[in-house]
């Protein structure tokens, strides 16, 4: 063979060993840089119908309420907390013929005494399945005070709150 085509196929192969190995060198490391992105939904918030009272309540006597809380969220939510704003007061519906305008109606935590919590209901632990509803018996949370009017006989009462909720999905 000639020294030329001697030549000629040491670098032939050289070349093609180096591309081979090349390529199988570039073939492990692969780099790069991106993001990644999501996006959170949105809570939505908690309705209710107003609390009522689940009790056969006279002056001086502390009773049970009833709530009905709706989740639309697509996670399971609980309550934490039920707040009443005295400043709403308490509507009441009387019997037909009586009028009940100073109801002497209440709502908190009265478990402990008749002068309760300030309308507050904290360190609940109320669950509610994802876009569902749940309906809640508050034990100890209506008051009735000593000066409610004798209109307010056999009255029912509608309490208006504000709920508060954190996710419980897992």
């Amino acid at each position: 063979m000639r020294k030329s085509v001697k030549r000629a196929v040491v670098i032939g192969t050289t070349l093609a060993v180096a591309g081979v190995a090349s390529a199988a060198w570039a073939s492990w490391i692969a780099n790069g840089d991106g993001t990644a992105s999501a996006k959170a939904g949105t809570a939505q918030e908690l309705t209710t119908n107003v609390v009522t009272t689940d009790a056969t309540l006279y002056p001086g006597v502390t009773g049970d309420s009833t709530i009905s809380i709706n989740t639309p969220n697509p996670y399971p939510v609980k309550v934490t907390s039920i707040v009443w704003n005295p400043t709403d007061g308490v509507q009441a519906t009387p019997v037909d013929g009586k009028t009940c305008g100073n109801t002497g109606v209440y709502f908190g935590d009265f478990s402990q005494n008749n002068i309760g919590s300030n309308g507050v209901l904290s360190g609940l632990d109320l669950e509610i399945g994802k876009g569902t509803s749940a309906q809640f018996t508050l034990p100890s949370s209506v008051h009735m005070i000593d000066n409610s009017e004798d209109g307010c006989q056999g009255a029912t009462f509608s309490i208006k709150v504000h709920v508060s909720g954190v996710s419980n999905a897992s």
